[in-house]
């Protein structure tokens, strides 16, 4: 899991939310950084600082297709020397604009504004008092407020954070399991060494969307009580995923149909 932190502006009267450092970001002096993959809960408090909330799959998978993808173009500028070649490094770059809009771009960032969720075309920007909750159901949702004019609350999905259905299965089962009464234990444990308090096994065993949604929600509720303001949510297209797309696909049909 990943959440990434940069210094910035606190609310007035409150404390800056916990620090969580993603190795794609610098820590600055004097704040303090936990590894990638480490959320606490109750760490949020007022939102005075910028945080993306992103899950290591998408850098994963982007990382590995570069790498991917530069290997092939370097052994075609080396040995390629034929249309069949030309036809390889537009494919290879039609994808990578694919993977770069769908895996690297999507993030949901928390500032001392609002949340802003970026999707693959797509991006919401909600400032902090127009947000009601935030929940995770097969992604995390952002709850805004009603709108002047609209037929019901707006809930916004971000394609960055989500939970794989085998989790949500088990966190409903474990769940069920622990509503029921327990019977009473007739031998105490022997020994508690090296065994995890209860809430931090809790906290191991839940998705990483779902405890990214819960510091996403506190950060809302902390954001609220200290008299943020509500507004409009402001949606609009993404520029730079379409340009990484549309400019390979329009060398790909040229070198496919036209220039061979």
């Amino acid at each position: 899991m990943g959440v990434s932190s940069e210094q910035g502006p606190e609310w007035a009267g409150g404390a800056a939310a916990g620090h969580a450092a993603h190795p794609d970001h610098a820590v600055r002096p004097g704040s303090s950084a936990q590894p990638d993959g480490a959320v606490q809960a109750g760490d949020a408090g007022a939102p005075g600082e910028r945080k993306v909330f992103r899950l290591p799959g998408g850098l994963i998978a982007w990382w590995a297709w570069v790498i991917f993808a530069g290997a092939n173009l370097v052994d075609l500028a080396i040995t390629g020397r034929d249309h069949t070649a030309a036809e390889i490094a537009v494919s290879l770059a039609v994808v990578t604009g694919l993977v770069y809009a769908c895996a690297l771009r999507p993030r949901v960032i928390a500032d001392s504004g609002g949340i802003t969720v970026q999707n693959p075309f797509r991006d919401h920007r909600v400032p902090w008092g127009s947000v009601t909750s935030v929940d995770l159901a097969e992604s995390v949702r952002v709850h805004c407020a009603q709108e002047p004019g609209a037929e019901r609350p707006k809930i916004i999905h971000s394609w960055a954070l989500y939970a794989q259905r085998r989790n949500r299965l088990r966190q409903e089962l474990m769940g069920q399991r622990s509503s029921r009464r327990r019977l009473p234990q007739v031998y105490p444990p022997s020994s508690s060494y090296g065994q995890m308090p209860a809430e931090a096994q809790k906290m191991v065993d839940e998705p990483a969307a779902k405890l990214m949604a819960k510091q996403l929600d506190e950060l809302a509720a902390s954001a609220r009580n200290h008299g943020a303001a509500a507004g409009p949510r402001v949606a609009s297209w993404a520029w730079q995923p379409a340009v990484a797309i549309a400019v390979p696909v329009i060398l790909a049909i040229l070198v496919f149909t036209v220039f061979r």
